[in-house]
């Protein structure tokens, strides 16, 4: 699970679970919570990211190529919501194939926004780096100069003993 406050100081919960994301709130810095209810953000039973941007903007990274639906652990996309996650803008895929899973990131000084993740934990072992900005999610394409997506970052050595 993930949390985030919000502009009002609220605390808003998103949960993985099995039939997707649930998600609760929190008004008292997290003593209680609102009972959970399902999310307007369809997921699969997958990792996904949230955090707030230096712009004030949440940034979400789920699967899937649009904000309401999924088609599994592919499409891995960045999306941005202007008013505390009631609406979502974008949808920059990151990474359209099969097999990628656990996002995490953070955004550096300078306003670009890295986002890590595998490909194939069982098999390929991959993990990838997404360096892109805000622009970029807007427009669902890169835009900026400096900007790339796919960048390998490990791969496990062929052959290697996994013990």
């Amino acid at each position: 699970h993930m949390i985030v406050e919000r502009e009002d100081g609220s605390l808003w919960m998103l949960a993985r679970t099995r039939p997707g994301i649930m998600e609760s709130t929190s008004v008292d810095m997290g003593k209680t919570w609102s009972k959970p209810v399902p999310s307007k953000i369809k997921h699969p039973n997958a990792r996904f990211h949230i955090r707030r941007l230096d712009s004030g903007n949440l940034l979400l990274i789920k699967h899937g190529d649009q904000i309401d639906a999924h088609s599994g652990r592919v499409q891995l996309s960045a999306w941005l919501s202007e008013d505390d996650g009631n609406s979502w803008k974008g949808g920059l895929v990151l990474d359209e194939r099969k097999g990628i899973s656990y996002p995490d990131g953070f955004q550096a000084p300078e306003g670009k926004i890295y986002i890590s993740y595998d490909r194939n934990r069982a098999t390929d072992g991959e993990i990838l780096l997404a360096r892109f900005t805000e622009a970029d999610i807007l427009a669902k394409k890169l835009v900026e100069p400096n900007s790339k997506l796919k960048m390998l970052i490990s791969r496990p050595l062929a052959g290697r003993n996994s013990e």
